[in-house]
């Protein structure tokens, strides 16, 4: 039929919408997502996207989210909401912001991500502790 778009399926589905365990697409869904919207039951790297883990500009994550808006029980990002939050602009419980680090998130944070943390205090010298 013209003009109806598909669904790609499949154990690796790429297509403008993608359902399926690795799922890359504009829209796509699976325990892997990548693509501009996305749903990952485990990982989801996207523009705008949810998962247990969530990367993107708009990360929405359960567990761990990095991004410009990030969340979870880890957050990363300028603005960010979670437990543990490294951001510009934070909220949470233990925050890691310009102006306020929290010794519980900056011990959380560099035991957690020892490697990032390195290069991250390299480039911006605000995190220098």
């Amino acid at each position: 039929m013209p003009g109806k778009r598909k669904i790609a399926r499949g154990f690796i589905a790429v297509g403008r919408k993608a359902i399926g365990v690795i799922a890359i697409g504009q829209a796509s869904a699976g325990i892997v997502a990548l693509g501009q919207a996305s749903l990952g039951l485990l990982l989801c790297l996207a523009q705008a996207g949810t998962g247990l883990i969530a990367i993107g500009q708009l990360a929405l994550g359960a567990i761990f989210g990095a991004g410009q808006l990030a969340s979870g029980v880890t957050a990363i990002g300028q603005l960010a909401v979670g437990k543990y939050v490294l951001a510009q602009i934070g909220f949470g419980r233990y925050l890691w912001v310009p102006g306020h680090a929290d010794p519980e998130a900056v011990k959380y944070f560099h035991e957690t991500f020892p490697g990032i943390m390195a290069w991250l205090a390299s480039h911006l010298p605000f995190l220098n502790m």
